[in-house]
């Protein structure tokens, strides 16, 4: 008898299977001074015209973020991943007179709610800055003509400054994903980001050096191969508008995938040198991305046969997919199709 494969599921479905987009990306916080967030809007176009139910974004959820602040004395400084978050979630309790899990039980129940007044949302984006959720605060301020973006009715104007400067961050999780829920109707983000897997990290400096000791490695973490250096779109940078298109269409194609899980995690585990060292590091990022797949899961559970969208980093992207593809109702959406597609509306 074969062993059991939970993906044979999928051939009995009683509805549609859920569908999951993976977008991947460089980190936009990266990109040279002359990038514009304007640039994407062609993509945020073709994002829109996917209709995602759920959007998630590498970011921690703010259960973790909390988690790593309570279990400091094992996890290390967790404002090191999460310090503008932890700080403006502590101020917000203060005000609210709220723990973290209470803010969220009354965020969510508001959610539930539908047609929110200005007021609901002002006290709504509050709520999401208590439970460590400041990119759901964000989605909320974004929601609500500039001029009502004030402190007021549970939400203080200092902690109502630190929400505006969140929703206009240039980085993937404010102007991709927060941009889009708001431009959908959405009430909030999901994290599916992860350092708890951080723990199973080998020392640095060991790890380090192992790395220094094995030819090659460290030009295989910086795609310095003849096999990137091939590839005109690896060197883009983002520089100009017209450079967006082409990188995104390549950090989401199996040939990166590919020649970028072997370079950066698949050679360690080659290396005799590295040894246990490099191991540990594979294992680590394993772990990572598992907590990141268990995370998706968990949030598109009430939306089966619906859409979800994860934006994230390009690295983790192929990891992800081959999890996905063992769950029992998950079909993969393929970002290469959608960036081909041409929408009504959707300019190149």
């Amino acid at each position: 008898m074969p062993p059991f494969d939970p993906t044979e599921a999928k051939q009995k479905l009683a509805i549609a299977p859920t569908k999951v987009m993976i977008f991947g990306l460089g980190h936009l916080d990266t990109a040279p001074a002359t990038f514009q967030v304007s640039w994407l809007e062609p993509v945020l176009c073709r994002l829109r015209a996917y209709k995602p139910d759920i959007i998630l974004t590498e970011a921690m959820p703010g259960e973790q973020v909390m988690g790593l602040e309570a279990y400091a004395a094992y996890h290390g400084d967790a404002g090191k991943y999460a310090g503008p978050t932890l700080q403006m979630a502590k101020a917000a309790q203060a005000d609210l007179h709220l723990t973290a899990a209470q803010a969220l039980v009354q965020a969510n129940e508001l959610c539930k709610k539908g047609d929110l007044t200005v007021a609901e949302r002002r006290r709504l984006a509050g709520l999401f800055v208590a439970a460590a959720e400041p990119l759901s605060a964000a989605v909320q301020w974004l929601r609500l003509p500039a001029a009502e973006r004030i402190g007021a009715d549970g939400i203080s104007p200092a902690l109502a400054k630190q929400v505006t400067l969140w929703a206009g961050l240039r980085n993937e999780m404010s102007s991709v994903a927060a941009r889009l829920a708001a431009d959908l109707g959405l009430e909030r983000v999901y994290g599916a980001g992860d350092h708890l897997s951080d723990v199973a990290q080998p020392d640095f400096a060991a790890f380090k050096a192992a790395v220094a000791a094995e030819p090659g490695q460290l030009d295989l973490f910086n795609h310095n191969t003849p096999a990137f250096r091939a590839v005109p779109e690896d060197a883009m940078k983002l520089a100009t508008a017209a450079e967006v298109m082409p990188v995104l269409k390549w950090k989401n194609s199996p040939r990166f995938a590919a020649l970028d899980a072997d370079a950066q995690w698949l050679s360690m585990s080659r290396s005799e040198k590295m040894g246990r060292m490099g191991r540990q590091r594979l294992a680590a990022w394993e772990a990572q991305n598992l907590r990141m797949a268990v995370a998706i899961r968990e949030a598109t559970a009430p939306i089966a046969g619906g859409r979800a969208l994860l934006i994230v980093g390009a690295s983790h992207k192929p990891f992800l997919e081959a999890y996905l593809r063992t769950f029992t109702d998950v079909e993969l959406v393929s970002v290469p199709a959608l960036l081909e597609s041409k929408p009504t509306g959707c300019t190149e």
